[in-house]
This record gives C-alpha cells, sequence and structure tokens, in this order.
C-alpha cells in the first residue's frame, strides 16, 4: 500500500507539471501571434493574354516575332481576306443600286407634287375662266370669237396630249429603262459568277456552306431584280395603256365638242354660257387630276419608303462585311512583350486559337506564403515592402488578396499534447512601379520592415 500510495502521488505530480508546461506553452504562442517570425521569397509574376483571331483563316501575313514591344491596337498578323473583299465590293454596289431606287422614287415625290401644283392651278384658272364667262355674258356677239379661239386652244392641247400619248414614250425614258435593264443584266451575271466560283469552292471544301447559301441568296435577288428592270423596258416599250389613249380621246372630243358649240353660238350671247359650262368641266377635270395626282404621291412615298427600307438593309449588310474585314487583322489586346508565336504564314488557324503569347508591362505581382499565425496583422490594401534579391533594392508594394493556401500547404501538428494544425495563406502583393530592367521570374523577399505605418 506504501508503495501505491508513492505511485499514486508521483503520477499526480506529473500530471499538475504536464499541466503547467502546456498553459507556459500556449501563452507564449498567444503572445507572439501576429508578429512575422521570417522572411520569406517569392517570384515576380505577370499576367499573359493570349491573342487570337476572331475567325478562322489563312495566315498571310506576320508582323512581330518573339521579344518584340507591342503597343495596344497594333496590328501583329493578317489571314486572307480576298473572299470578303469581294462582299465588301457587292455590298457596296447593292448600296449605290439601292441609292438609285431611293432617288428615283424621290424624283417620282416629286413629280406627283409637280401634276398637283399644275391641277391647282388649272383648276384656278378654270375657275377665274368661269367668273369670266358669267361676266361675259353681259358682252356683245365680238366676245365670241373670243370664246371661239379658246375653245379651238383647247382642242389642239388634246390633240398635242392624244398624239403625245400614242406616240408612245420619250427615247430617253427608253433608253433609261434600257440602261437599268443591262445593269440588273450584268449584276445578275456577276452573283451567278460568284455563286458558281463559291459551289466549286464549297465542293472542294474551301469556304463554309453559309458562304454559299448568302451567294445564292445574291444570285435570285439580283435575278428578281432584273425581272423588275425587264418588266419596266417592257411597259416602256410598249407605249401608254389604251385606257390613258381612250381618256386623251374623250378629253379631245370633249374640246371639239365646246368648239362647236361655240362656234354654233357665234353671234349669240347665249354662248359665253357654254364657256361657263366648259370652264366648270375644266374644274371637275383637274379636281379630278389633283386627286390622281395625289394618290401618284401617296404610292410614291410608299416607295420612297420602301426604297429607304433597302438602303438600311444594304448598308447594315455592308457594315457587317467591313466588320468582317476587320477580323482579319490581329490587333494586340494591351501593351506588352511578345512571350511565344504558335503560328505561321500560310497556316490554317480557327477562331479564338492563340496565335501571340503576351505580357502585360504594367501588371506584376507576387505572393508569399506565411502560416496563419503570421497574418493577423496583414490586410488587403495595406502598403508593403520588399527587396529584389538581384539588386538589392526596396520596392513598394500594396496586398491586393489575402486567401487560404492548398491543403498540402498546411502544417499537421505532431503527436506531442496540446499542438494543433497550422494552415498557410497566400499573400498577394501587387507592384505599382518596378526599377528598369526588373523582368518577370526573378526573386524577391519580404523586407524586414515589413509592413508600412499607414497612420
Amino acid at each position: 500500500m506504501k508503495y501505491l500510495r508513492i505511485i499514486v502521488l508521483s503520477a499526480m505530480v506529473l500530471l499538475i507539471g504536464s499541466g503547467i508546461f502546456v498553459l507556459s506553452t500556449n501563452k507564449v504562442e498567444s503572445k507572439f501571434a501576429g508578429k512575422m517570425e521570417s522572411n520569406p521569397t517569392a517570384y515576380l509574376e505577370a499576367t499573359q493574354l493570349h491573342a487570337s483571331f476572331k475567325m478562322g483563316g489563312r495566315v498571310s501575313e506576320i508582323l512581330v516575332k518573339e521579344g518584340d514591344v507591342v503597343k495596344k491596337g497594333q496590328v501583329l498578323a493578317r489571314l486572307e481576306s480576298e473572299e470578303l473583299l469581294t462582299k465588301v465590293a457587292q455590298a457596296e454596289a447593292a448600296v449605290e443600286v439601292q441609292k438609285g431606287k431611293l432617288a428615283e422614287a424621290q424624283s417620282a415625290v416629286q413629280m406627283a407634287q409637280g401634276k398637283v401644283g399644275e391641277a391647282e392651278a388649272s383648276t384656278a384658272a378654270a375657275a377665274a375662266r368661269k367668273s369670266q364667262g358669267a361676266d361675259a355674258a353681259r358682252l356683245t356677239a365680238q366676245s365670241v370669237e373670243k370664246q371661239v379661239k379658246e375653245a379651238q386652244a383647247v382642242v389642239k392641247v388634246a390633240e398635242a396630249k392624244l398624239a403625245a400619248l400614242q406616240n408612245g414614250a420619250r427615247a430617253e425614258e427608253k433608253q433609261q429603262a434600257k440602261s437599268k435593264l443591262e445593269a440588273t443584266k450584268k449584276a445578275q451575271e456577276t452573283a451567278q459568277t460568284n455563286l458558281e466560283r463559291l459551289q466549286a469552292l464549297y465542293e472542294e471544301g474551301l469556304t463554309s456552306q453559309a458562304a454559299l447559301e448568302e451567294a445564292e441568296m445574291n444570285f435570285k435577288k439580283a435575278s428578281s431584280e432584273y425581272e423588275v428592270a425587264d418588266q419596266a423596258y417592257q411597259m416602256v416599250t410598249k407605249g401608254p395603256r389604251q385606257e390613258e389613249i381612250n381618256a386623251a380621246k374623250a378629253q379631245l372630243e370633249q374640246a371639239k365638242a365646246v368648239l362647236e358649240l361655240a362656234e354654233v353660238s357665234r353671234g349669240q350671247v347665249a354662248v359665253q354660257e357654254g364657256d361657263i359650262l366648259v370652264a366648270e368641266a375644266g374644274i371637275k377635270q383637274s379636281e379630278a387630276t389633283i386627286t390622281s395626282a395625289k394618290s401618284g404621291i401617296s404610292q410614291a412615298e410608299a416607295l420612297v419608303l420602301s426604297a429607304q427600307a433597302g438602303l438600311q438593309q444594304a448598308e447594315a449588310s455592308l457594315a457587317e462585311a467591313q466588320t468582317y474585314v476587320s477580323y482579319m487583322e490581329l490587333l494586340a489586346p494591351a501593351d506588352g512583350i511578345i512571350v511565344s508565336k504558335s503560328a505561321e504564314t500560310g497556316e490554317l488557324v480557327g477562331s479564338g486559337y492563340p496565335v501571340f503569347t503576351i505580357e502585360a508591362q504594367e501588371d506584376k505581382w507576387t505572393t508569399f506564403y506565411f502560416p496563419e499565425t503570421d497574418v493577423t496583422a496583414l490586410n488587403v490594401g495595406q502598403e508593403v515592402q520588399v527587396r529584389l534579391l538581384s539588386t538589392g533594392e526596396e520596392v513598394e508594394g500594396k496586398i491586393v488578396q489575402m486567401e487560404p493556401a492548398a491543403s498540402f500547404a498546411v502544417k499537421k501538428a505532431s503527436q506531442s499534447l496540446g499542438e494543433t494544425d497550422i494552415r498557410s495563406f497566400g499573400v498577394k502583393v501587387a507592384f505599382p512601379q518596378l526599377p528598369e530592367g526588373i523582368v518577370t521570374g526573378m526573386t524577391v523577399q519580404w523586407s524586414e520592415q515589413g509592413v508600412k505605418d499607414n497612420e
């Protein structure tokens, strides 16, 4: 029993001593928590950007080489663009065609407005003649001869108008229609040639289905425009419609009737009443002409709107083609140095393929790793100092990020009593300015001064 008590007392003393040791160890660790116990090193890093074409194609020019310093927006390489340039030329031609249609429609509006003006003037003249006829009823028979002459003039005008309709369109109008027909025919032939060329390229696998379909659409469009021009040409060559000629004949007969009435009424004051009737007929005719001309204005304005829409569409197609042409040039995304080149002249590259790797000049940083017991005094935004091992210079940086390191960086606890795992943290430090000659990959060390006093 005596020895048992001694053993028990010894065990109690041992346990009490171990507890005191653990408590004292924890106090020491708590006392020094948050202080930097080392000056780790790290390597300078920089952002690397990949420069790639927005669309695929064959490289026609390489303008820079590895190690060259480039500026943002500088042309680095080009793709073959003959096919796209052809599309641009076609789009430009389509824009010009639509501009011609718009000008033609606007001219039609102006002509219809001119007819309205003429008809309104005729209405005013007819109204004046009507008033004059009422006054002439009080005049002598001598005024009848004047009315006869006026009626004869109307007959001549009607005869001239009928003759003009029977003679058909003017030579200039026929020539204009013929020129337009020939232009649309040439456009159709060009579109057909382009379609046949693209069909051959497609069969050889040198162009896309979309390009072939676009060529087919252009050919159909050119064929449709040719048919419209052909119909217009046929209309001009065939002459005016029969109903127009019939209307002109009716007007001529009406004018002759008025003339006969004036001649029969010669010597009678009642002849003035016939003039009044003629004037009223002229007013009605002018009003009918005004109505017809206004309808023509509405139709012409509709053609203007249609032509404007066609022009906008053609301009949009041109802008799209020009945009694709701009994709043929590879531009530097930022100022920097060419680190690597992954393509050569003549090679086919796909959209998004990294042709060049560029190291940005103004974005350098490094990441230091500390145990969690050393980062309590650090915060994002704090300014710090590090030392360049290559030159020994002290440079300023700023903490921009703090995050836990990977699990393999955790310091595992041993079997000793009271120890715990200690996790590492990555502290990313950015450098707004570095001395000349400092390049990516050089070693930097956490300065003994560490965090600057920001107060």
